[in-house]
């Protein structure tokens, strides 16, 4: 029996509909991590197409958007009306191309914001929304490396970076990277169905898929206070950017076109902290977020977290937190419910000693 798998696909029915406006240097990822799990949802038979959900890419011209990592993207649309869709979605990136978005783009942002339709903002998409008067009287979650920089340029939205994603009635954001895709498995799940929802995870080789109140992984320090200092921000970056393989500060100041004595000052008088010891600082609270979310080994964390072995690592450690590693995990799996539940409210009582 010859079974004619195109007929099922010859009348889909549209569940989800999605514009997508890339800003200048957009993250890759953020819109693939959407549009990945959109087609995901509606494939049958591994017949790929705009199947269930659609979703086109909307620029003023026919012009190619560049991504930041140099690969670009052409529009499969003219801008069109919000209400073609069932959210716009804002896709930004590096923070000093924002200002070479084209003011069409802008003006149509400022417009859908008066809407009804919902509006999400990936990545620093966020920062675009509320520049255009969206996420007024809302929260926003942003990746916790720009926290500093939203909250000094909109102290009037409350910013949340502890989480994958936040839903705050029709504005929708997530800090780019994997939560692009959690946050799209969410809307297929809440469109679509549970089952495509579990399908599209299942395909992509996931877990599961997380809430979004799951934690955004630790990077950095917290960077509460806004760190001004343009040294002092890229040093903090590069540090993040080499954790396994820590670089020296000699090269970090070298990298950044400025000298030790410098940088030093500069970090003493944002950090209260020298280069080192904030370097040392970042890799240990890395270390500490992997020892409460994930099975990881003490041996990998040290080697994820640029320590020479597990010894040195308890060392540090111990001296920063005044605990040990295995004591650290030894609490958290005392704890009948485990690691992933407890973690949060355990690991926020310690602190550097």
């Amino acid at each position: 029996m010859v079974v004619d798998y195109t007929r099922k696909l010859e009348t889909p029915v549209l569940e989800l509909r999605l514009g997508f406006l890339l800003l200048p240097d957009f993250t890759l990822l953020a819109l693939t991590g959407f549009i990945e799990a959109l087609r995901i949802a509606g494939d049958e038979f591994d017949l790929s197409r705009n199947l269930y959900c659609r979703w086109d890419i909307m620029a003023p011209d026919s012009r190619q958007i560049r991504s930041s990592c140099g690969l670009t993207v052409l529009p499969t649309a003219r801008l069109q009306p919000p209400e073609n869709f069932d959210y716009i979605v804002v896709v930004g990136g590096k923070l000093q191309s924002h200002e070479r978005t084209d003011p069409a783009i802008t003006d149509y942002l400022r417009d859908a914001a008066g809407g009804t339709v919902p509006m999400i903002g990936a990545c620093t998409g966020s920062f675009m929304l509320a520049r255009t008067g969206a996420l007024q009287g809302r929260r926003a979650c942003v990746h916790q490396f720009h926290t500093a920089e939203f909250q000094a340029e909109f102290p009037d939205i409350m910013v949340e970076s502890d989480r994958l994603f936040t839903i705050d009635g029709p504005r929708l954001t997530c800090p780019g990277g994997a939560s692009a895709f959690d946050l799209a498995i969410h809307l297929i799940q809440r469109h679509c169905g549970r089952e495509r929802a579990l399908k599209t995870v299942s395909l992509l080789l996931f877990d599961e898929a997380r809430a979004s109140n799951h934690p955004q992984a630790r990077t950095a320090l917290d960077l509460s206070a806004p760190v001004r200092d343009p040294f002092v921000r890229r040093a903090l970056l590069l540090m993040q950017q080499n954790l396994g393989s820590p670089v020296t500060i000699q090269s970090i100041a070298e990298t950044l076109g400025t000298n030790m004595r410098k940088l030093t000052r500069a970090f003493h008088a944002q950090l209260d902290m020298s280069p080192a010891h904030t370097y040392r600082q970042i890799r240990l609270e890395r270390a500490l977020w992997l020892i409460g979310h994930t099975g990881k080994s003490m041996s990998e964390i040290a080697y994820e977290c640029g320590f020479s072995d597990a010894s040195h690592f308890s060392r540090m450690f111990k001296e920063v937190f005044d605990t040990s590693p295995s004591d650290v995990r030894a609490q958290l799996r005392a704890q009948a419910t485990g690691p992933r539940a407890v973690a949060g409210s355990f690991m926020s009582e310690l602190s550097p000693a």
